[in-house]
């Protein structure tokens, strides 16, 4: 039995991170009726989160890089996936738009930014030589998959995001 080469284990745990990654990013495209509804929150007090969110994923990746050079990949994405753990974790505690800025929008943008389109490049480009387009188009491409797997499994089951199923018990711990 011939035995598969560490390389591609490695791609599968980028894929698998990149792909959550790239889903909870997206995550507050589903959860903007639900906050409106709860919070009170008008679209474009929620969508400046999203807005900020988006700034730090796309202005944070070349320093994610740098960062990933100097103290390697495993430590950076390891503190990534903390950061957008402790930012979405920490959610349920907000009550004020300021904190879904500072939360969402900063902390993970912040992370997700870490294991953007750099992170799945510096590991074709570390673990691969001959299949390294391959890789590389795979990890690209979990990123697109991570919104439409996350997005259309949110939107499906979003009924228990709106109140009483989620509501209170859940944002307002």
């Amino acid at each position: 039995m011939k035995r598969v080469h560490y390389a591609w284990v490695v791609a599968g745990v980028t894929w698998v991170t990149l792909l959550a990654s790239a889903g909870f990013r997206s995550t507050p495209g589903v959860l903007i009726v639900p906050l409106e509804h709860e919070f009170g929150w008008s679209r474009a007090t929620i969508s400046l989160a999203v807005s900020i969110n988006l700034m730090l994923f796309g202005l944070f990746a070349p320093f994610a890089g740098g960062l990933m050079e100097r103290f390697g990949v495993r430590r950076v994405v390891i503190g990534a996936l903390l950061t957008v753990s402790a930012g979405s974790g920490l959610t349920i505690f907000m009550n004020q738009s300021w904190q879904l800025d500072l939360l969402w929008g900063v902390v993970v943008g912040t992370g997700t930014g870490s294991m953007a389109t750099v992170l799945a490049a510096i590991v074709a480009n570390r673990w691969f030589v001959q299949r390294r387009g391959l890789v590389l188009g795979a990890l690209t491409a979990a990123g697109a998959t991570g919104q439409l797997i996350f997005l259309a499994g949110e939107q499906q089951h979003s009924w228990w995001l709106s109140p009483p199923y989620w509501g209170y018990h859940s944002w307002r711990c």
